[in-house]
């Protein structure tokens, strides 16, 4: 193997999380491909070349519960449910899991998802209206990704609160959780548990027609998903099928704000939100970086590695290459460039691509036809600094009604 010199640290520590492209940036510009992170010993990948081949090398095994080995946390009900969940397993268990999901999740099931998408958003929009100030996550970009996967997977809408307080716990342990996140982590998922084994005992003796019900009563060749392997779909679809819509739909808003002439042309041309939504996926991707196990001696990035060693593909930064898109800090609705690595590539490509880039083509839609001004109330918000979820602390905005 090559030899490499020392490599620059970082730490995924909250000034990283706040703003992770101005941080890698002058890395990027000088050319640098990997950086160490230094609480874990870890490596970080930074370029689009390096990320893409990554997230399409197959001998590269998924994260499993190593993240967080390095951290020191490998008991508990999360560390239960991570090594359980689809996203997180290698073949033959991750293909396993994945074909019955994609068997259950049929041309029906997907063909639902959209009207309930447009009842939802039109519903959200109302009430937003009508109170005039919200906070756009809790009034709109959190409750209708929420509410849509509650709806298709068969929860009832009245407890989509208790989902959401749930999943969120499950986000902070995303990044460098201190013991309180853990512990946050740990009561979410013990609860989330209950209830979804009640759920599936109910379907179980009164099926509907539902995700959950297809999803009970999917079989290939003998093979079924067990009660814990349920469960931790039940929470992955939650999590997964929401937070990252949430943060397409509220990062995507924040940066027209910040962009009113883009804004102004999109609701000049509403043609144009598909290529939109791209770029907003591009430009502020809901997910700061993921995470992979190395199988055997080999070099990523230009940096020896050894087998059993923890890499991290930064999508923040990738997606800001310079080497791979002309003008890449350009916020640009219009780009022709695209190719951005939001949704992964390769084994692990998101299930929900599809459905996250619908939910937020209706999502600009509603947004765009049903007010004539949104603006933020006060100053600009604020990144969190606290999880691996690109995600504001909060969205304030003032809605004047079309």
């Amino acid at each position: 193997m090559s030899a490499v010199g020392p490599l620059p640290e970082l730490s995924f520590d909250e000034t990283f999380l706040r703003a992770p492209q101005q941080t890698l940036r002058p890395l990027l510009d000088a050319g640098v491909r990997a950086a160490r992170i230094r609480e874990m010993g870890t490596t970080l990948l930074l370029g689009w070349a390096d990320v893409h081949a990554a997230l399409l090398d197959r001998e590269l095994g998924a994260m499993g519960a190593a993240y967080y080995a390095k951290q020191g946390w490998t008991r508990g009900p999360y560390i239960d449910w991570v090594n359980r969940t689809v996203v997180f397993l290698d073949p033959p268990d991750h293909d396993r899991l994945r074909g019955l999901l994609g068997r259950a999740f049929t041309p029906r099931q997907v063909a639902r998802v959209r009207p309930i998408t447009e009842r939802i958003a039109g519903e959200l929009a109302d009430a937003a209206a009508a109170r005039g100030e919200v906070d756009l996550y809790d009034a709109f970009a959190q409750r209708l990704p929420l509410q849509v996967i509650c709806e298709v997977i068969g929860i009832p809408g009245v407890d989509a609160a208790r989902m959401g307080a749930w999943t969120a716990a499950l986000s902070l342990a995303t990044a460098y959780p201190d013991p309180a996140a853990r512990a946050g982590a740990d009561a979410a998922m013990c609860e989330l548990s209950d209830y979804a084994r009640a759920l599936i005992r109910e379907r179980r003796r009164a099926p509907g027609d539902d995700l959950l019900s297809a999803l009970i009563g999917v079989e290939e060749a003998g093979d079924r998903l067990s009660s814990d392997e349920l469960v931790a779909m039940i929470a992955q679809m939650l999590y997964a099928g929401h937070e990252t819509t949430r943060n397409l739909i509220g990062n995507g808003l924040f940066s027209l704000l910040r962009h009113p002439g883009e804004l102004a042309r999109l609701r000049a041309e509403p043609a144009g939100i598909d290529a939109a939504v791209e770029e907003m996926l591009r430009y502020e991707p809901p997910i700061i970086f993921v995470s992979r196990v190395v199988r055997g001696a080999r070099e990523l990035g230009g940096v020896p590695l050894r087998d059993g060693d923890v890499i991290h593909l930064s999508i923040a930064s990738a997606n800001r290459d310079p080497a791979r898109f002309s003008e890449p800090d350009r916020f640009d609705p219009r780009r022709a460039d695209a190719g951005h690595l939001s949704f992964g590539f390769g084994g692990h490509f998101c299930l929900g691509a599809s459905v996250a880039r619908m939910e937020g083509r209706v999502a600009f839609e509603t947004l765009l036809r049903r007010f004539r001004r949104i603006e933020w109330c006060g100053a600009e918000p604020s990144w969190a600094g606290d999880t691996a979820l690109r995600t504001l602390e909060r969205f304030p905005v003032r809605l004047v009604a079309a």
